[in-house]
């Protein structure tokens, strides 16, 4: 049988093209964080062709076991609760790979697990092969055991709880943050992120880093939330203890998401405009990090280059439609189980952005996987 070589040239260079804009596409910035702010050298450049990478990590890893970790508590909303972008895009990653044959883990913790429990219910057809999963497994311990000034718990513990995760879970080969809160750098690990650095830039996190909150979770108002955020990071920094290697995904769109700490603290600062950029800039770096305008539409993106790389994407039509993406958010606003993480409150909308413009940046999704079919 003779292979046409120029055919699957062709071909390669079509897919690589329609990642790239699928890449493009979530990284509109309507709700002007300011992720690509500087046009030179932002979240985004930095992070260019991550999104592939990502998608090429499952492809080559078949029916894996995929854990998906979300969840940022909101202490200060009305009422306090988990923001309603992460466990969207979780719950769709988790569908979507089901579909595929992969298993999956949902993880989150005590504070967040409520935003993930009744996808378990709207898409039960769907999730066949599937754990939600809360940590720290044994519960409840974090009241019980020492914490640090921070309310973390204290370095040994929270080892003891990332060896027990990962001695329960030992066949995980990829883990995926999405909007999923990391802790802050400390001068150590800013230090360590440029490998050596000149006073000038230690003088520089200094005045704009985190301070006395080195280490401490914090949302994009610099409020710190190390009282109601379980340690999960642990599992990406110390992923090392696994029993065998790990691929890890981070998904974020305003600088304080796990994953972010593979971009220079200096760029986030320079970019991102919230007045406390360089307080809750996350250390925690991923393998691949996917930088979006909503974290959401990264989740989205992922699932649907993951089916167009496998020649699936009938299945991915079948597999998204907007009644379906609408229940979800439909419950937490009606339940009021999850808010607005710009807003503070519940309501039809993703990050102060309308319910109606993600459906047309999915929809956008569709259409461009779908191009050349």
């Amino acid at each position: 049988m003779r292979i046409n070589r120029a055919a699957m040239k062709t071909a390669d260079s079509i897919l690589a093209q329609q990642l790239a804009q699928l890449e493009w596409l979530i990284q509109t910035d309507l709700g002007c964080r300011g992720i690509h702010r500087l046009p030179t050298d932002n979240l985004c450049t930095r992070t260019q062709g991550h999104l592939a990478q990502a998608i090429q990590f499952l492809v080559e890893h078949p029916g894996c076991q995929v854990g998906i970790a979300t969840g940022f508590f909101i202490p200060n909303a009305t009422p306090p609760g988990p923001e309603n972008d992460g466990p969207p895009g979780a719950l769709f990653l988790a569908r979507g790979l089901n579909l595929l044959g992969y298993q999956v883990l949902l993880i989150s913790d005590r504070h967040c697990i409520q935003s993930l429990a009744p996808g378990f219910g709207l898409y039960q057809n769907e999730l066949h092969n599937c754990e939600l999963v809360e940590f720290p497994l044994q519960q409840p311990r974090n009241d019980n055991r020492p914490h640090d000034e921070t309310g973390q718990p204290k370095a040994k513990a929270m080892i003891e709880d990332v060896q027990e995760f990962f001695s329960h879970y030992d066949q995980l080969s990829c883990l995926i943050a999405i909007e999923r809160v990391g802790p802050s750098h400390t001068l150590e690990s800013f230090i360590h992120q440029h490998g050596s650095i000149d006073q000038r830039n230690i003088d520089w996190f200094n005045d704009k880093g985190p301070g006395e909150l080195q280490g401490e979770p914090m949302t994009m108002n610099g409020i710190p939330i190390g009282s109601y955020t379980a340690p999960i990071h642990a599992l990406f920094e110390h992923r090392d203890r696994a029993p065998q290697p790990i691929f890890t995904i981070g998904i974020g769109d305003g600088g304080n998401e796990i994953g972010m700490g593979s971009i220079p603290w200096q760029v986030i600062v320079a970019n991102i405009t919230a007045e406390h950029a360089g307080k809750f800039a996350c250390r925690v770096a991923t393998d691949a990090t996917i930088v979006a305008g909503v974290s959401n539409w990264a989740a989205y993106a992922l699932i649907a280059g993951l089916f167009l790389s496998l020649n699936r994407v009938g299945d991915y039509r079948q597999l998204f439609n907007e009644a379906a993406e609408t229940k979800l958010i439909e419950f937490y606003f009606q339940s009021g189980s999850a808010v607005d993480g710009k807003s503070g409150c519940p309501g039809m909308s993703v990050d102060g952005i309308p319910w109606e413009f993600h459906l047309k940046i999915y929809n956008l999704i569709k259409a461009i996987i779908s191009y050349y079919c």
